[in-house]
């Protein structure tokens, strides 16, 4: 069976993906751009290409979402965003949202009962018992497994 890593992807996992790879821009090559970076090299999403001035706080939201997809600390915790009025919270609050809906989550269904909680259906697994059969049939790896 071929595998589909996004049929079983975390919501971290689906969030990273969605965002996609940073473009990498080297601002001491840009008169304008390296007085207002200090002419560091800056990531720029395109996802986020235009909240300008916004590039250090989208790199620790996408770092947050990167950590807790490799299952660190950060899963187990809430993006919270904090500042002061029209600081953009809303607008980057509105671009997860699209970013999350980008790529679908399966669910469990019984006829027209879904069930009323949106998690990974593997969790209903063992990750002991069930883990190496996931693993060889489906090609799931045992560390999606939460049990």
């Amino acid at each position: 069976m071929p595998k589909r890593p996004m049929a079983y992807a975390s919501a971290a996992e689906r969030m990273v993906a969605a965002i996609g790879e940073p473009q990498i821009v080297d601002t001491a090559r840009d008169a304008r751009l390296g007085r207002i970076f200090m002419n560091r090299t800056i990531k720029i999403y395109p996802a986020f290409a235009e909240f300008f001035g916004m590039e250090d706080t989208i790199e620790r939201i996408v770092n947050f979402f990167r950590y807790s997809a490799q299952g660190l600390e950060e899963r187990k915790q809430i993006l919270y965003l904090l500042g002061p009025v029209g600081g953009g919270k809303s607008s980057i609050a509105e671009r997860l949202k699209l970013l999350m809906e980008k790529f679908p989550i399966y669910v469990l269904k019984a006829g027209d009962q879904m069930s009323p909680v949106f998690e990974s259906p593997l969790g209903l697994f063992d990750p002991e018992h069930m883990g190496p059969e996931l693993e060889e049939q489906f090609g799931i790896p045992r560390r999606v497994s939460t049990g």
